[in-house]
This record gives structure tokens, sequence and C-alpha cells, in this order.
């Protein structure tokens, strides 16, 4: 059975995100086109634009992010 996507995606405040990331349990991913992400982004921040997600079924590359990581998206 395939878990429902919407009891995986939780929105957090700044503050838990960045404790997540401090402790090593999240990678921060940069969700905005590259162009956007070369100008500026957060630091340590993998990009991983949604145009890409969508192309790869919502399927994010093996070996792209450790798969014992919390995931934190964000797009501004």
């Amino acid at each position: 059975m395939t878990p429902d996507p919407n009891d995986l995606v939780r929105r957090m405040s700044v503050a838990d995100a960045s404790a997540l990331v401090d402790a090593g349990r999240a990678v921060l991913v940069d969700a905005r086109d590259r162009r956007l992400y070369d100008n500026a982004h957060a630091t340590g921040a993998l990009s991983l634009p949604v145009s890409d997600i969508e192309a790869a079924n919502g399927r994010i590359a093996a070996g792209s992010v450790p798969p014992d990581r919390i995931l934190v998206f964000y797009c501004a």
C-alpha cells in the first residue's frame, strides 16, 4: 500500500526547520528554478526545482539526498 502524500507533508516554522537542519536530521531543499537558486539561496540548501520533481513523477534521484533525512522544501 502506498502512503498518502498528504500524510507525509507538513508545514513547520523556520525555527523548527533550522533546528532539524542544524541537528543533521534534515536537508534544506530550494524548490525554485535554478536561475533563482544561483542568484541567492539559503546556506547549505540543495537545488531541486519543482519542475524537476514533476518531470520525475515526484521521485528524487537516488543518491541526491541521504535516505534517513527529512526534506525541508522552501520556495521563497
